[in-house]
């Protein structure tokens, strides 16, 4: 068989897109999915070559409703998959995000983390999160280290759950996030943690975690977690938020 530059050149294009496309999806549940996709359509060519009529009938029947359940699936790997896609610089200078109070932030994860407090905070990126602040109490009002501090104060019921912000206002609190069922989250992880890897694997909000336990703070994005992270460099990640720099600010981390 001769090759010619198409050929080869469309060759390295599938190739590249299967690379990234499983560097995006390992060590979540897409990667067992995906292995059952592959063996369906293993038996669905299988079934056709050896001329195996009754099996070729049912496969080809259940490949009519194969593509739309693998997209439902999977909607969260795709949407972080576009989003990343999205983040290309020509791009991201057309979507812009709100600026979130750096000071007023890291002042009260300081707090949280010297008094260990325990505290859950999702930052609205570019996708809404109406669908968790509308579940919540609402607040509707200017965001402030001391409206943090009592919202999280032990005796207060509102602090069971996370606080979403969505640029200078507190949109809601004692929202209830989904949580992670990720092969990749810690078995030492408890609620607020597992909350705010669910988040950041359904959207593309930054969420701060303070753990009670020892006070360490965390920060969750893009399905991956980061922790033990001091104030310089949670700072330096809310600085690149609103500079719509995240994502390069993320992996520098």
């Amino acid at each position: 068989m001769n090759f010619s530059a198409r050929n080869l050149l469309d060759i390295f294009l599938v190739t590249l897109v299967v690379y990234y496309g499983y560097r995006l999806v390992r060590q979540s549940r897409a990667v067992p999915i995906l292995g059952g996709a592959a063996l369906f359509l293993a038996l669905t060519f299988v079934s056709h070559r050896a001329q195996l009529e009754t099996l070729s009938w049912l496969f080809d029947a259940m490949s009519a409703y194969f593509v739309i359940g693998l997209l439902v699936v999977l909607q969260p790997e795709l949407r972080r998959l576009f989003y990343q896609i999205g983040q290309a610089r020509w791009y991201r200078t057309l979507v812009q995000v709100q600026q979130v109070p750096v000071d007023e932030i890291t002042t009260a994860c300081k707090q949280f983390s010297d008094t260990k407090t325990g505290a859950l905070i999702a930052l609205v990126h570019k996708v809404g999160l109406r669908q968790y602040s509308e579940a919540g109490v609402q607040i509707q009002g200017r965001m402030s280290r001391e409206i943090l501090a009592a919202i999280f104060y032990g005796k207060n019921p509102l602090h069971d759950g996370a606080v979403i912000i969505e640029g200078q206002n507190i949109l809601a609190a004692a929202c209830y996030l989904p949580l992670s069922a990720s092969a990749a989250v810690k078995r030492s992880y408890g609620a607020r943690h597992r909350a705010a890897m669910g988040l950041s694997e359904d959207s593309d909000a930054l969420t701060i975690v303070v753990s009670e336990t020892n006070g360490k703070i965390s920060l969750a994005f893009l399905g991956e977690m980061k922790e033990g992270v001091d104030q310089a460099r949670l700072r330096k990640i809310l600085v690149a938020f609103n500079e719509n720099d995240l994502v390069s600010a993320w992996r520098e981390l």
